[in-house]
């Protein structure tokens, strides 16, 4: 199975706060395959030779297929870890820490792992692991159906998305998520590293379910842009801007607007503002 990672501005969120978590110089997200290993996605605080995105090479010679196979969920001294040190990545790309949490499709199958690499020692504690995990999780989100059986927004076969059988490619939802992210919704700032790592834990454990939230709110917002395209006869870039023009005009959160008109498609005693109703 190739991995087919959407584009959004969660999944970047996501990166750059597990690179603010771990501390390390590299964190990427990596997709396997049955034979193969390749890097996603790379989060680079430092130039590292071998680590790129695209790059790719034998799953076994991975410590993401040593994790899956059961190892510990970190070291930091891979070299003479039992567990990672015969593997031919560790002594290729000289790493000397390691920690990964797996990412699992909407199936549950593992397709990938989310990781930080560093060539100096960095030690990771439990609760750090554990949002890690929350972090693959949001990312696991974006890797299945969006919404249940029923609905009218759904990830195209080929990626992106399709309202009906008309594919819209992946910018409404890039442009939803980013407008929940950059309102209410949205993350707080990288903490200050001065202020102690159990504070810097807590406080990106709080920007992990505010993702989590948005990820949520996101969902609502599409089925409500497939509700007013097929309402409306509109393209559902158009459907979002009128959505998001009636609730900054009325003062409405996008999100709470969605959902009367989700509930609408089958109550039509839900009140709507005139500019929504369109045809029943």
């Amino acid at each position: 199975m190739t991995l087919h990672l959407p584009e959004h501005p969660a999944i970047d969120a996501v990166m750059s706060t597990a690179a603010s978590l771990l501390g390390m110089e590299v964190v990427f997200l990596g997709g396997l395959t049955e034979e193969t290993f390749t890097f996603e996605k790379v989060h680079a605080r430092a130039q590292w030779a071998g680590v790129v995105e695209g790059g790719s090479g034998e799953r076994n010679s991975s410590l993401c297929s040593r994790l899956l196979q059961g190892a510990p969920s970190h070291t930091s001294d891979a070299a003479n870890d039992p567990h990672y040190g015969p593997v031919a990545r560790t002594k290729e790309l000289g790493i000397t820490s390691y920690v990964g949490v797996p990412v699992k499709d909407s199936s549950g199958q593992v397709v990938a792992t989310l990781c930080g690499i560093d060539r100096g020692t960095v030690e990771v504690d439990d609760d750090t692991i554990a949002v890690l995990e929350q972090l693959a999780a949001v990312i696991s989100a974006h890797l299945g159906p969006v919404v249940a059986e029923g609905v009218v927004i759904r990830r195209a076969p080929e990626g992106g998305w399709q309202v009906g059988d008309e594919p819209t490619g992946d910018l409404t939802s890039a442009m939803v998520l980013a407008d929940l992210l950059a309102s209410d919704l949205a993350p707080g700032a990288r903490p200050d590293k001065t202020d102690g790592p159990l504070d810097e834990v807590g406080q990106l454990r709080m920007s992990v379910k505010q993702l989590e939230h948005a990820l949520a709110a996101r969902v609502v917002v599409e089925q409500a842009i497939g509700v007013l395209t097929e309402r409306q006869h509109s393209s559902p870039r158009q459907a979002f801007e009128r959505l998001r023009k009636v609730a900054r005009s009325r003062g409405r959160k996008v999100h709470d607007l969605s959902r009367e008109i989700v509930m609408s498609a089958t109550d039509p005693a839900v009140p709507l503002p005139p500019e929504l109703a369109g045809r029943r």
